[in-house]
């Protein structure tokens, strides 16, 4: 990564800074940067003609499509912003699971109660789910007809879309004579049959994608012709359930990945699964499809530059991005995320899962559109590059690759565009990039532009306008000898098209003359081999492939090519010559010999495998992966079983991934290895996703004999037992949960996972996936915890204690009152074990518990003293208020302010009585004002006509030139630790994303070390609320114009009345004299969103405290 590149992370926030400077009218424009200063930059349309450009893509005729969104934002339900439906929704498989979960959660019945989040956009008097159909997509069509560097011309070509369950408009491409898009939950098919500019025949080509409301901007996309002439496109981690033309079941609903069918819908097929949400895909020269992954907003983890592979799973599913942060709290799961935790998400490293095929690497910032240069476009500086749209930043990057093992690694990665909020690239016909421009706003708005970049020396040359006319004029009269020669053309486009209409023609041998022909050029060859591919093949043709095909090349390219070739037309009677390829000494050959055999092996071609996975030994996951691939198309599961005993490890492990591919129970056959890596691929491939429902028994059955240590296991052995739910199952939990021998996070599962026996919606406590718990007796733990009892409590130690304590009273089991108080009343014991104590007394006698109750408020501990106020709220409401009012001075802070809180829930004389005297008390001066926030709050909900008069008095003590002045009672009264909670695992304010308090790496925001000290709780809070009030030193942005006309944008690191000292876009630092400068403009804006609109008041006390003990 070269300087400019690495810059990026320092100067992105800043750039993204500037863009939001300004109001929307006013804003100042931050000047854009190219890294080639060959290259020049114009706009080439601009709004009215469109806005809010979301994809686009050229027809060979010129014509510009364009995707603008309007629902993005609006109606595109996005669950972080309803996280109370978070399990409902992972239980959905279907779209019409999706659409009755939308109609439940928005019926018009409701509206009162969703009314302060959707408007009454059809103004029928209701907030319901009819309000989300109001809001379109559009595709327009822009073209210059001039050829005079601008659209002259802009068509709505088709808009709608807009059903309660239709998400985005992310994909458009116009492909001979159709134009397909993609919008959840459909792939559609448009047709302008009489030519005037207007789709007037819209078919849904297929339906079945999107099937959670889960993440917005998790959609459909991606639409590529791909080398072997079908229709590629991706689809997010919301899942799909699709039935395709020729009825088979796509059934996915927990992960994104990538598809392909024939451009007449047939043949649709899963290509790779896995990912979480891969925006656009790009095919290299050779064939190779490339994407860059989103991350999962997860504190651990980054986006990622993968490699997409036939048959590949990148590892994500939707169900773990509940697995951290602040959703656990809400599915009631442990914080276990195996993407984290087992470090799925990395680049390949010794002992990772063998059922995914890893990242290349880690990197970008918000990766959206990615395009590959045809070859021609731009320069020669930019041939065989991709480029990368990194919205939320502000630039495009552009890099390429080169061959590592059977995978590759990026090379040359720079910034190629700066201070754009590019949402999506493509390029055109005349070779010209072109770039969607959301005008530096992240929600929809009236503004946007498509730029494009080009070499003005370049743009008219013999080459460009050969390759537009060759487009424009189509394929279909050239001859077959031109379209022989076209396979050597230096732009890709031109090279598929040739490959099309020679297949499309059955043109058998000119192809493979082409394709053997040692003196023709490469990519010319290996066009043709992806033209045999696409044709419908005799026996005869079979046999003379399998004879004639380049197998021992002198180009590994081709080896590889001819390999693939194989599999694709499953050429069975080359089988051997890819065994002998599984030796090549190169490891492209070996991963496409290795996949082929997966179409034409035998098991006669398994000891081959075999013996590549041994001599790999897991070191290259793709060689790996293809040798899986092989296995499953080749080998029986009774050869694969008997691997078991195989004294390779790697060739293990790889027979599990292919039984697990299978679902075949005779995966069970590895569980005692003696490998910990074989034995958790095992559990897993057993435990995990849809599961093999078959061996499921013999991995709950491994618990009492299991003697390993790693986590990944044990969770899964505890959870089986939970999951098949028979007397033995039980009867292990509890056993487990008394051997003081293991560890006591376990134990304390085990005791969790009693508590879950009859949960319902049950939600996987490994995976978060919701399941469907077996048939079983109910009442199992109950009786068994209660025969337990005793050694149960003997073995606890101070943190088992609260988890036995909380399953007793979940299970129903009577426990003994006075043996709680005493627990609760003990300062021997653990904080949280009295805690849980006062919870599970049961209100029998109400009167006599009560007065026990307000005894223990003589503790000076908040969370204890909270769970009475809550226990004696529960119990007798009427009473809390005269009870608590006498101890109002035993109370802590904490304490008093739960108080004020629960006495606003319940509506009784006493309570408002004291909230109304506590106001006054506040008023006057009185009563504290760590308070202010808990009384204000309290009143607000009461809003009795006495309260409301105070609340009245309140707001006309504060200055309405203050523009701080209604967060101000958050200033004081937080709780540190509570903060540090929202400061890690906020699910919507994600500090942590942008931040670090101990000043690690990876910074986009300001490191928060220290800041405590710096800054005073005014400072602090106003720079949550008001982010733009306070930049901290080098975060704002410099645009510096100079007398002789040039502009420099960066960080300002020094400035004396004679000189100014910028860090450059590059990373470089420019001296600039202050008398060159005709213009200095410098900002006070922040990247962060206002925090007010994102956390509650509460939750940003809270904060407020824990940054101020930074």
């Amino acid at each position: 990564m070269n300087s400019w590149a690495s810059s990026a992370s320092s100067v992105a926030v800043f750039v993204l800074a500037l863009a939001q400077a300004f109001p929307q009218r006013t804003r100042v424009q931050i000047p854009f940067e190219l890294n080639d200063k060959s290259l020049k930059l114009t706009q080439w349309a601009k709004q009215p003609m469109l806005k809010n450009p979301v994809a686009l893509s050229f027809d060979n005729q010129g014509r510009l499509f364009v995707v603008e969104t309007a629902r993005r934002g609006t109606v595109d339900v996005d669950i972080r912003s309803h996280k109370d439906w978070v399990i409902d929704d992972l239980s959905s498989q279907t779209i019409d699971d999706i659409r009755r979960l939308f109609r439940i959660k928005m019926a018009p019945s409701l509206s009162e109660q969703n009314k302060p989040w959707l408007p009454d956009r059809n103004q029928d008097g209701s907030h319901d789910w009819r309000d989300l159909t109001t809001v379109k997509e559009r595709i327009h069509l822009l073209q210059d007809t001039n050829d005079d560097g601008k659209a002259d011309v802009a068509k709505v070509f088709a808009e709608g879309f807009n059903q309660e369950i239709n998400g985005v408009m992310a994909g458009v491409l116009p492909y001979r004579g159709d134009v397909f898009a993609t919008i959840y939950p459909d792939v559609w098919k448009l047709n302008d049959l009489d030519g005037d500019g207007y789709a007037d025949k819209q078919e849904v080509f297929f339906h079945g994608f999107g099937v959670h409301a889960a993440f917005d901007g998790h959609d459909l996309h991606g639409l590529t012709v791909g080398p072997d002439g079908k229709l590629y496109f991706s689809v997010g981690d919301n899942g799909f359930s699709v039935r395709t033309r020729e009825g088979k079941m796509l059934h996915h609903p927990n992960t994104g990945g990538v598809l392909r069918c024939n451009w007449d819908g047939s043949d649709l097929e899963v290509f790779a699964v896995g990912l979480r949400n891969v925006q656009e895909l790009a095919f290299d020269d050779y064939g190779n499809l490339f994407s860059v992954d989103n991350d999962g907003d997860i504190r651990e983890e980054r986006e990622r530059f993968v490699y997409i592979t036939e048959g590949s799973d990148s590892g994500w599913r939707l169900n773990w991005q509940f697995k951290k942060g602040g959703w656990p709290e809400r599915t009631k799961t442990p914080q276990y995320c195996p993407w984290i935790d087992e470090k799925l998400w990395l680049p390949h490293w010794k002992g990772q899962a063998a059922y995914i095929t890893p990242p290349m690497s880690e990197f970008s910032v918000g990766p959206g559109g990615f395009k590959y240069n045809p070859g021609t476009a731009l320069n020669k500086r930019y041939k065989g590059y991709f480029f990368l749209c990194e919205f939320p930043v502000q630039k495009i990057t552009a890099f390429t690759t080169k061959p590592r093992g059977a995978y590759f690694e990026m090379s040359d990665e720079h910034i190629f565009l700066f201070g754009m909020m590019a949402s999506a690239i493509n390029f055109g016909p005349d070779g010209s990039m072109y770039i969607a421009d959301w005008d530096g706003k992240w929600q929809p708005n009236e503004l946007g532009s498509i730029w494009s970049v080009d070499d003005p020396a370049l743009r008219k040359s013999k080459t460009r306008l050969e390759v537009a006319r060759l487009l424009r004029n189509g394929f279909a009269n050239h001859t077959v000898p031109s379209l022989s020669n076209l396979l050597s053309h230096a732009d890709q486009r031109i090279r598929l098209e040739a490959q099309f209409e020679l297949a499309k023609r059955n043109r058998f041998n000119e192809l493979l003359d082409v394709s053997t022909d040692t003196k023709v050029q490469l990519l010319a060859r290996v066009h043709a081999m992806w033209g045999l591919g696409q044709l419908t093949i005799s026996n005869r043709q079979t046999k003379r492939l399998a004879r004639q095909l380049p197998f021992g090349d002198a180009s590994f390219e081709i080896r590889a090519q001819a390999a693939k070739l194989v599999g694709t037309l499953k050429i069975s009677p080359a089988a051997e010559s890819l065994v002998k390829l599984l030796k090549d000494n190169n490891a492209r050959v070996k991963f496409h010999a290795a996949m082929a055999l997966g179409q034409v092996g035998s098991r006669s071609t398994v000891p081959a495998l075999l013996t590549l996975l041994e001599r790999n030994n897991n070191e290259d996951a793709y060689i790996r992966h293809a040798a899986i691939m092989g296995l499953v198309g080749s080998a029986s599961p009774g050869q694969l079983a008997e691997n078991a005993t195989n004294a390779s490890s790697a060739v293990r492990a790889a027979s599990v991934v292919a039984l697990r591919r299978l679902k075949h129970p005779s995966a069970a056959a590895f569980l005692n290895d003696t490998d910990e890596m074989v034995q958790r691929e095992t559990v897993s491939a057993i435990h995990d996703d849809t599961s093999i429902p078959g061996a499921l028994t013999e991995v709950a059955n491994l618990l009492p004999s299991n003697t390993s240590h790693d986590e990944a296991i044990t969770r899964r052995l505890l959870s089986a037992n939970l999951r098949v739910g028979k007397r033995a199952n039980a009867q292990n939990l509890v056993d487990y949960a008394l051997n003081e021998s293991k560890p006591v996070a376990m134990r304390k599962e085990a005791l969790l996972c009693l508590g879950d026996w009859n949960r319902h919606p049950f939600v996987d406590r490994v995976e978060g996936r919701v399941r469907k718990l077996s048939i079983r007796n109910k009442d199992l733990p109950k009786r068994l915890v209660t025969n337990n009892m005793e050694k149960l409590y003997q073995t606890a130690d101070d943190d088992l204690l609260p988890v036995l304590i909380q399953l007793t009273e979940k299970l129903g089991i009577e426990q003994d009152i006075n043996q709680l108080f005493a627990i609760a009343s003990s300062t021997s014991q653990p904080p949280l074990a009295r805690v849980q104590a006062v919870r599970s007394i049961q209100a029998k006698q109400t009167a006599v518990i009560a007065n026990r109750l307000v005894d223990l408020l003589k503790t000076n501990q908040s969370e204890i003293q909270i769970a009475v106020i809550d226990k004696i709220a529960s119990t007798e409401p009427d009473n809390l208020g005269p009870r608590l009012d006498e101890k109002w001075n035993l109370l802590s802070l904490r304490a008093r302010q739960h108080f004020l809180h629960t006495l606003s829930k319940a509506a009784s004389p006493a309570g408002d009585r004291i909230l109304l005297q506590s106001f006054e008390a506040l008023l006057s001066g009185k009563l504290t004002m760590e308070l202010e926030l808990d009384i204000v709050t309290a009143a607000k909900t009461r809003m009795t006509p006495a309260l409301a008069e105070l609340l009245k008095k309140h707001k006309a003590t504060q200055d309405p030139n203050d523009t701080l002045a209604p967060h101000r009672p958050t200033l004081i009264g937080g709780d540190a630790a509570t903060g540090k909670l929202v400061y890690e695992q906020h699910v919507a304010g994600q500090c942590v994303r942008c931040h670090d308090a101990g000043g690690e790496k990876n910074q986009v925001g300001p490191v928060l070390k220290g800041i405590g000290k710096r800054f005073n709780r005014e400072y602090l809070l106003r720079s949550l609320v008001e982010p733009s009030a306070n930049i901290a030193e080098g975060f704002d942005v410099t645009v510096a114009e100079t007398s002789d006309g040039q502009t420099f944008v960066g960080r300002t690191m020094n400035q004396t009345d004679k000189t100014i000292s910028l860090v450059l876009v590059d990373g470089k630092l420019k001296k600039l004299k202050t008398a060159s400068i005709k213009k200095l403009t410098k900002t006070k804006a922040s990247a962060m969103p206002p925090m007010g609109a994102i956390l509650s008041p509460h939750e940003t006390r809270d904060l407020v405290a824990y940054l101020s003990t930074l």
